[in-house]
């Protein structure tokens, strides 16, 4: 079969997708990526076949223009500016991307939610669609239903004739069930496996730690956050006797910390599920990508959300009982020393990460999930409704 992959915005949004795309690869079907310009390089580092089908790469700069400049105030200027900077991007790959569906005809096309371009393009061609989260699903939830009907109707209004899918709609979960908020679709559960670009793993991470040891990281999307990442303030303040703090974040985040005090030890390149097997805790902004990486290490965690797809996140590790949830505004260096230190002193938010691990760790693996695909293809063309006998 051919399957193409289709993804938007970042590479972290293509990464939970990885797995599945290569065990696909492994299992003989032809794979191909398809993106903007702005994901690209982050694709090609990946190791996946990709085409560009968007000269574009305005993303960054709309979502730099989609924020506030005010420490305090919500993420996004408006309700409106989210759906309209996610409707930009689909419109910038809508024709190049239904110009390759229409010359390499896949068999099926498998997406990230906000890849709004890959349901447009697909359903108007009949092809099946599956749609891949990356975490808890947001369209689970009245923003993020809201989120999706409203990038329709931005869409449609610019590019009439436009056809979003009506048939039955799978979705491959990589979320532990009991963080999941069920959302439209009908799941196909499939385990999480960490996925970053290639880097170098120092020799001390293969030691073992003398004292308790936590990760914070915030991501790479801090570009317009008024200050930075709350995390970026707290930092400083967390190391304590008994723990010392691994930072994990990109050259140009820690240029302008300047110098961190002792207890800090500063990485860049170094892929997190490296760093992660040597933690006892993490705290971190609640991208899905480092939600799940600690899930599956069994990590309890405390999430620093800044949008509200993040704190769907938090607000559901923090439900099960395996981490704490911190709004940005609420976030200060108190706030967070206290979060960190009940976190790593109440041993119920680890007995609660080791079993929501458990949970994790049982799901299909990618490669028995693409020993099923074809099988979710042909049901994908079913009716949706059971034909009654007689009929």
């Amino acid at each position: 079969m051919r399957i193409l992959f289709v993804t938007s915005v970042s590479s972290s949004h293509l990464a939970p997708m990885v797995p599945l795309a290569w065990a696909l690869r492994a299992a003989g079907h032809d794979v191909r990526v398809a993106c903007d310009a702005d994901t690209a390089p982050g694709a090609l580092a990946l190791g996946l076949t990709v085409v560009r089908v968007s000269a574009d790469g305005g993303f960054a700069r709309r979502h730099r223009e989609s924020v506030r400049g005010v420490p305090g105030e919500p993420y996004y200027q408006e309700r409106g500016a989210l759906p309209r900077m996610f409707a930009d991007n689909a419109l910038a790959m809508l024709d190049g991307l239904a110009a390759l569906i229409d010359r390499w005809r896949p068999h099926a096309v498998v997406h990230e939610p906000v890849a709004f371009a890959a349901e447009a393009a697909a359903a108007a061609r009949g092809i099946p669609t599956l749609r891949h989260l990356w975490g808890p699903d947001l369209f689970g939830t009245p923003p993020g239903a809201w989120l999706r009907e409203r990038v329709r109707e931005l869409v449609t209004a610019e590019a009439p004739g436009s056809v979003w899918p009506s048939a039955r709609e799978f979705v491959i979960d990589p979320c532990p069930a009991p963080m999941q908020r069920p959302g439209p679709g009908i799941g196909v559960p499939v385990r999480f496996v960490p996925v970053d670009r290639p880097g170098k793993v120092p020799a001390w991470l293969f030691d073992p730690p003398e004292r308790q040891r936590l990760c914070v990281t915030w991501g790479t999307f801090t570009d317009g956050m008024p200050g930075g990442h709350p995390l970026m303030r707290a930092v400083r303040g967390l190391p304590r006797p008994g723990m010392e703090v691994v930072l994990v974040a990109r050259a140009e985040d820690l240029a302008g910390l300047g110098e961190l005090p002792a207890g800090v030890r500063a990485v860049t390149g170094v892929p997190l599920h490296a760093v992660l097997p040597s933690c006892t805790a993490v705290a971190h902004h609640g991208g899905a990508n480092t939600l799940l990486g600690a899930v599956v290490r069994g990590l309890p965690q405390l999430v620093v959300s800044d949008t509200f797809e993040r704190a769907l996140n938090g607000g559901r590790l923090a439900e099960t009982g395996a981490g704490l949830h911190l709004n940005a505004q609420e976030a200060d260096l108190d706030a967070v020393d206290a979060a960190v230190r009940r976190l790593v002193t109440d041993d119920r938010h680890a007995r609660a990460a080791a079993a929501l691990q458990d949970r994790a760790l049982t799901r299909p693996s990618p490669a028995q999930v693409a020993g099923s695909f074809e099988e979710l293809v042909v049901q994908w063309s079913l009716p949706a409704e059971p034909i009654a006998k007689g009929a």
